[in-house]
């Protein structure tokens, strides 16, 4: 507890000058995380991972990893669907996600700062230096812009903590129903904890202990501790919402076989993942553990921290000394796991017990003469403000997750779309376009009627003939490989190709199209074209799209190429001294090469032309040419046509 002595001195700011120190230290925060915020998703966090799977349950309402987080995926249901109206103009999907973290993360740094007030005599000075030094190491940061759930550990830990210390002072001053009313929410509070991050319970026997040494009398109060520990089962009732949802979507189960709801439920609480992954072993530690504790926190914050626990007091002490011990027992055991995560509601004790040795020692020089103690305040001052410049310098590279160069993860998927399939069109693509699909879909909520699928739903769909299907041109290798009887395919766009058993072939290019009547050797005519940039709706650069109809004037004896070249002024075009140019070996990305082209059939082809602003183009040249070996090449014929590129239009 608090010393005495301490208690009696009068407070170092008043209330009002802390509130508004402490307003402007969220504030700092808040801005820092903003512009560091998480807005994109790189190729290995779509393939799994906690980050990914908090996603889905906040978007879906469906349950996370076990025990499967209800209340805190349930508030994540509430803060992306109420938020996603007011904000999608200004934030995509997964920077709303990732703000519910920083909202836990400044109600952390909220209770952070409170605790320091309470333990340095409201010394807003000490308080808000510390609350931003923690603010800006790096878990803590890395967490505040992504969407995981330990920022929230840390607040519920540090919920705990302020309650305890609340109860503790109501007790000593014999406010017995402020302390009943008080002990009450800390056993809420710890019951939480069934339903939310279990490791945070490892507070949970030092504040018992806590309680039990604070005010002996409070464990022969039975019908308080009765209602105590209703109100921490109370939590629990929120698996109900697990065992709903599992219920009403089998599919979210994973991997197994379960002979009804209850068994896979029970299963499910069980956490045999959680358990698989702790990596209980006696040995030595590891590279990373326990060393990186003080890598993150540095050698004086750790060592200070640690010693300036013991300025709050015995009992503050022991509660702090004791779940540090449990939390390095735990971590020890999973020390090749995901012990870096787990531990981080410890860290905010050692730099409270840090601000509580900063407070001693300006306390102390206030023997010294007014300028000599003025002095060695502002020293100290400036070393917390170097500590949290420090912190910020070293961490900000690693932390900042906005704009990342590697959050290419959804690009397949929207290059797939960009081609506009038809409306509820099933597309089978390779692994790293299904699952940018299905973000897209779900999460993103763009063509939420489009569905990615496997490739025995996409033979059973191409059977069916139940929807469009469209298969990428990077599985179309696969696909048709896996088929055993012909498969008509005609070009769908850059990216896709449309398939089907009863495709009917076309006699005539779209009425979009604008007409051209080009004789390519009396052989072949090109009947029309489109130019199109990208969707606007798409967010990423991509190449426009001229799409050709061809029309064969009789069977052809011979697969003839294709190469595009824009032109201006009648002159090919260079850029970086490389000829500006697409090919296909054979028309409709190689599918439809021309000796399989029925007369008067019409056969669309796509091809792209680059988005580039320096690539100013008012006409098209199209040759159809084959290779004779050694160099020699025959044209059946060349082409050319004006175009005139729509306008750029304003992305959003």
């Amino acid at each position: 507890m608090e010393r005495v002595a301490d208690r009696e001195r009068s407070p170092i700011h008043t209330p009002g000058q802390a509130w508004r120190i402490g307003i402007g230290v969220l504030l700092l925060a808040l801005a820092l995380y903003l512009w560091t915020l998480d807005s994109g998703i790189a190729a290995y966090e779509l393939v799994g991972g906690d980050l990914i799977t908090h996603q889905y349950a906040q978007v879906q309402a469906r349950f996370s990893n076990a025990p499967g987080y209800p209340l805190y995926t349930m508030g994540g249901w509430l803060w992306f669907h109420g938020l996603r109206p007011l904000l999608g103009r200004v934030a995509n999907p997964v920077q709303i996600l990732s703000l519910y973290s920083t909202f836990w993360a400044l109600i952390a740094l909220a209770l952070l700062y409170t605790l320091m007030l309470r333990v340095t005599r409201r010394n807003a000075i000490i308080s808000a230096l510390l609350t931003l030094a923690y603010a800006v190491t790096y878990f803590f940061w890395y967490y505040a812009v992504t969407t995981e759930q330990y920022a929230s550990a840390v607040a519920h830990t540090l919920a705990i903590v302020l309650v305890a210390f609340a109860w503790e002072r109501a007790v000593e001053e014999g406010d017995e129903k402020r302390a009943d009313r008080l002990l009450l929410l800390l056993a809420f509070l710890l019951g939480l904890g069934l339903a939310h991050m279990v490791t945070v319970l490892v507070i949970g026997p030092p504040v018992v202990w806590f309680v039990w040494r604070t005010d002996p009398r409070v464990w022969k109060r039975w019908r308080l501790l009765l209602k105590a520990a209703l109100l921490a089962a109370l939590p629990l009732l929120a698996y109900t919402y697990v065992y709903i949802r599992g219920a009403q979507h089998p599919e979210w189960r994973g991997e197994g076989s379960w002979p009804n709801t209850l068994s896979w439920f029970l299963y499910f609480l069980s956490t045999p993942q959680g358990r698989g992954e702790l990596t209980w072993s006696l040995g030595g530690f590891t590279d990373l553990f326990p060393s990186l504790i003080w890598r993150e926190l540095t050698w004086p914050v750790l060592i200070l921290g640690l010693v300036g626990i013991r300025w709050l007091g015995k009992r503050r002490a022991i509660l702090f000394y004791s779940t540090l011990l449990l939390y390095f027992i735990l971590c020890y055991i999973d020390r090749y796991g995901n012990w870096f995560q787990v531990i981080m509601p410890a860290y905010p004790l050692i730099f409270l017990g840090l601000a509580a040795l900063a407070q001693g020692v300006w306390d102390a020089v206030e023997a010294y003469p007014r300028s000599a103690a003025q002095t060695a305040r502002g020293v100290l001052a400036l070393a917390l403000f170097l500590l949290v410049v420090n912190r910020f310098v070293v961490n900000y590279a690693r932390a900042d997750q906005s704009h990342r160069p590697i959050d290419t993860g959804l690009d397949p998927g929207w290059r797939l779309l960009a081609d506009e399939p038809a409306p509820h069109a099933a597309i089978f693509g390779v692994v790293e376009e299904k699952l940018a699909l299905d973000y897209i879909t779900v999460i993103w909520g763009y063509r939420p009627d489009v569905r990615a699928v496997g490739l025995e739903e996409a033979k059973r769909i191409l059977e069916e003939d139940s929807r469009p299907l469209y298969v990428s041109t990077q599985a179309a290798p696969l696909f048709f490989e896996e088929m055993k009887t012909p498969v008509r395919v005609a070009s769908a766009g850059l990216y896709l190709l449309r398939v089907g058993r009863r495709l009917p072939p076309l006699y005539a290019p779209p009425e979009s199209a604008h007409p051209l009547d080009i004789y390519f050797g009396n052989q072949v005519r090109l009947v029309g074209y489109e130019l199109h940039r990208p969707p606007k709706d798409i967010p990423v650069r991509l190449p426009w799209r001229l799409t050709l109809y061809w029309q064969a004037l009789k069977r052809q004896q011979v697969d003839w190429s294709v190469s595009v070249r824009p032109t201006r002024k009648g002159e090919f075009i260079y850029v970086d001294g490389s000829l500006v140019q697409s090919d296909h070996a054979h028309p409709a990305h190689g599918y439809r090469p021309t000796s399989s082209w029925q007369p008067l059939e019409v056969v669309r082809d796509d091809y792209p032309i680059p988005a580039d602003p320096r690539l100013r183009f008012d006409g098209i040249t199209v040759v159809l040419y084959r290779s004779l070996g050694d160099g020699r090449f025959e044209n059946l014929g060349i082409g050319t046509f004006p175009v005139n590129p729509p306008p750029e239009e304003k992305r959003p």
